[in-house]
């Protein structure tokens, strides 16, 4: 087991972290009597052990299982939340558990953090994409129709439990969609983090556990590190964006049932060296060598039939604007981005065309 510190928030690290829930529990919030466990239908088994685990440290656990997929992360689920935990009569002394992927971590946190203005959390985060990213840093959120993750909180868990055993059963999309995300932490901060996917690809992609648990614990930490230095997002934390203001803007035209989030990630990233190649800011190798590392993942690059006017509408609604106009993270070079970048509407309308063609 591996441990990393991240502001009032610990990451654990290690094959078997989710039959650790208990006793990791009961170590941090010795008072708690009580927990909440928050899961989808697709994560019953895990979070049948995890609950196994909490009423072995004499905690009382109620669990509910939302039916799965992006569709539930929005704001009439979060109420009728709010309903359930009325209803049990859970407390501020209640620790709210959330087991599942970044859904679930997503809706579980914002719904733990609005509810009596906060109650304990710990996640238990069951795919590549949370365990490399969505669990990590205290970001909660719901999508609206009009956009994705427009509606939030800053939220650190108490815990996140990150147990790389429970990958190999995930689906082969939501597996490769979760290396979305560990290739935006190779060009953003880590280009040695490609040269070990690069080396031990076959490993990877035969979801090697050993292998696997120093690729998370790698980017747990560099998330961990930048979080740590800027947690609302005021500067630095804005790099972790790179990719997203594209990829968000593909998810939501797509009804966020067209592309997994970090297949729209890696258009993203696509589209945003795109643009910094264009701009002057990269040069084609850089381009090529994320390409590179992109396809070595199985990830997508394009998305055909995609409508430019609806990605166009959404992409205004980006967080990261000012005033309306668009901000980007843009690369450098693998490993190194600059931040902001403001880019013409006619070069963005010119990458979106490239990978929606």
């Amino acid at each position: 087991m591996r441990e990393i510190d991240l502001l009032s928030s610990r990451l654990y690290v290690g094959a078997g972290m989710r039959v650790q829930a208990g006793p990791i529990l009961r170590k941090l919030l010795p008072e708690a009597r009580r927990a909440f466990l928050l899961t989808d239908r697709n994560c019953a088994r895990y979070a049948g052990q995890v609950s196994k685990s909490l009423a072995g440290a004499d905690l009382e656990v109620e669990t509910h299982a939302l039916p799965s997929g992006e569709i539930q992360k929005k704001l009439s689920t979060a109420g009728r939340l709010y309903g359930v935990l009325a209803d049990r009569k859970v407390d501020r002394r209640t620790v709210f558990v959330a087991v599942g992927g970044g859904v679930i971590t997503d809706l579980g946190g914002f719904v733990a953090s609005t509810y009596m203005r906060g109650l304990p959390l710990v996640t238990v985060s069951t795919t590549l994409l949370g365990q490399v990213d969505a669990a990590i840093g205290g970001k909660t959120a719901v999508n609206l129709p009009q956009g994705k993750n427009l509606v939030g909180t800053f939220y650190q868990p108490r815990a996140v439990l990150l147990d790389p055993a429970v990958l190999e059963s995930l689906p082969a999309r939501d597996y490769v969609s979760g290396l979305g995300e560990v290739a935006k932490y190779v060009i953003i901060r880590d280009a040695t983090l490609g040269a070990l996917i690069e080396e031990h690809i076959e490993e990877i992609r035969g979801r090697d556990p050993g292998v696997l648990e120093e690729v998370v614990h790698r980017c747990a930490a560099i998330k961990a590190a930048i979080v740590t230095e800027d947690e609302r997002e005021s500067g630095l934390r804005a790099i972790l964006n790179y990719g997203h203001t594209i990829g968000h803007a593909l998810e939501a035209a797509g009804n966020y049932r067209t592309l997994h989030h970090g297949e729209a990630i890696s258009i993203g990233m696509e589209a945003e060296a795109i643009l910094a190649m264009e701009l002057g800011i990269a040069p084609l190798e850089m381009l090529a060598a994320q390409n590179r590392l992109l396809k070595l993942c199985g990830l997508p690059t394009r998305i055909r039939k995609m409508s430019q006017k609806k990605v166009l509408t959404a992409m205004k609604l980006d967080k990261k604007g000012v005033d309306g106009r668009l901000r980007f993270v843009l690369p450098e070079a693998v490993g190194k981005v600059r931040w902001p970048v403001e880019v013409p509407a006619s070069l963005i309308a010119a990458a979106l065309r490239t990978v929606t063609a």
